[in-house]
């Protein structure tokens, strides 16, 4: 007898580490001959989908037969008394835990594919949308997988689901306005109508690129560089303008105003030439539309002018408008076109200049020989 063990007992723990050692070799010997298998009948396919799947389940399927291998070789000692019950019940758990693993990475393996579609930018699935969900599916698969090994451990669940009901209620009711910015950020990710690295412009805030939506805000980048965190449930509730929903071309607009005693038809023409010169000239610019100039209104102090032009995104429409600008201003410079700075003229009848001086021969007493009392 050594370390506590008779002659047959070393025997059974020779046969059971030969039984579990096997299992072990057998499992790898299993998921090289099915990697092989798997890879003659997916190969031929036009996705990788199948290759990742077949990837993903190997490592699994070896502690499968692992765990089950080394279980049945314990099971065969003699002399671990009651300790079979207790072993069934540990490779139970840990068997749940493979599968909630193996359950998880292949949601995740879906959700990615899915997400790397061509075209799935355009659909109900967006790329920047897979962290969100990714997170949900963790916690769905965990909990789920966390009750199912404490009932195979002989946990009973049921007070716990009941306690964990009445738990919730309370935290939902304390979490209200946290719960609020998550369901409105599962909205828009759902719904597409904000993405990660939409051009956006909200209502009363900030316009830039969405950089991150989060469970409680989102992230988005101003022009100046700045980010701004707005909670999801304010955002869901603003009126937002995603640029980046609509069609590639954009037009660039410029307001310019002309004095009124300029001949309209004649800066009609100047600012239809400008334009058109640009159109030709600029790359970015769609050289099928025609450059817009139009009056829309006669203001305080100038007649206000109209200008657009389409560019072929609606980034490049920045660039096209600062150019648009400059090339107008220069051109009016050069042919003497008069942009008024802001002003109002008074027209004054002799009565009123009369009612003036009297006006301020009473605010300075001095004035006109009178004298100070």
């Amino acid at each position: 007898m050594e370390f506590g063990l008779t002659q047959d007992e070393w025997m059974e723990t020779a046969v059971a580490a030969a039984i579990a050692g096997g299992a072990i070799v057998a499992a790898f010997v299993l998921a090289a001959i099915t990697t092989r298998i798997v890879h003659y009948f997916t190969h031929s396919t036009e996705t990788d989908l199948d290759d990742t799947l077949g990837d993903a389940m190997r490592r699994p399927f070896v502690l499968f037969v692992a765990i089950w291998g080394v279980a049945i070789a314990l099971e065969t000692l003699s002399y671990i008394g009651n300790g079979s019950d207790l072993i069934r019940k540990g490779a139970l758990a840990l068997t749940v835990l493979v599968v909630t693993l193996t359950v998880r990475r292949v949601l995740v393996i879906l959700l990615e594919w899915q997400a790397a579609r061509p075209g799935t930018s355009n659909g109900k699935l967006h790329p920047g949308s897979i962290p969100l969900i990714r997170r949900g599916i963790t916690i769905l698969v965990f909990a789920a997988g966390f009750l199912i090994i404490l009932d195979t451990l002989g946990v009973a669940i049921s007070p716990l689901l009941a306690g964990l009901g009445i738990g919730g209620l309370a935290v939902a009711l304390a979490l209200q306005p946290l719960l609020a910015n998550v369901f409105a950020s599962s909205y828009m990710l759902s719904d597409s109508s904000i993405r990660i690295g939409d051009w956006v412009a909200i209502e009363g805030g900030p316009t830039g690129v969405v950089d991150d939506i989060g469970w409680r805000a989102t992230r988005i980048r101003s022009f100046d560089n700045n980010v701004v965190i707005i909670p999801n449930s304010m955002l869901a509730d603003s009126t937002v303008t995603n640029f980046s929903l609509t069609t590639l071309e954009a037009d660039a607009r410029v307001e310019v105003g002309v004095a009124y005693e300029e001949d309209l038809g004649r800066v009609e023409a100047v600012c239809t030439e400008v334009l058109t010169t640009l159109r030709d000239e600029w790359e970015t610019s769609v050289k099928t539309h025609t450059p817009v100039v139009l009056f829309t209104a006669f203001g305080d102090s100038n007649v206000d002018v109209l200008l657009k032009m389409r560019s072929q995104t609606w980034s490049d429409s920045f660039a096209l408008k600062h150019e648009m600008m400059k090339r107008i201003h220069a051109r009016f410079t050069a042919e003497g076109i008069t942009i008024n700075y802001p002003a109002r003229r008074l027209f004054l009848q002799s009565e009123d200049v009369d009612g003036l001086d009297r006006i301020a021969i009473g605010l300075n007493p001095k004035a006109n020989g009178a004298t100070e009392v």
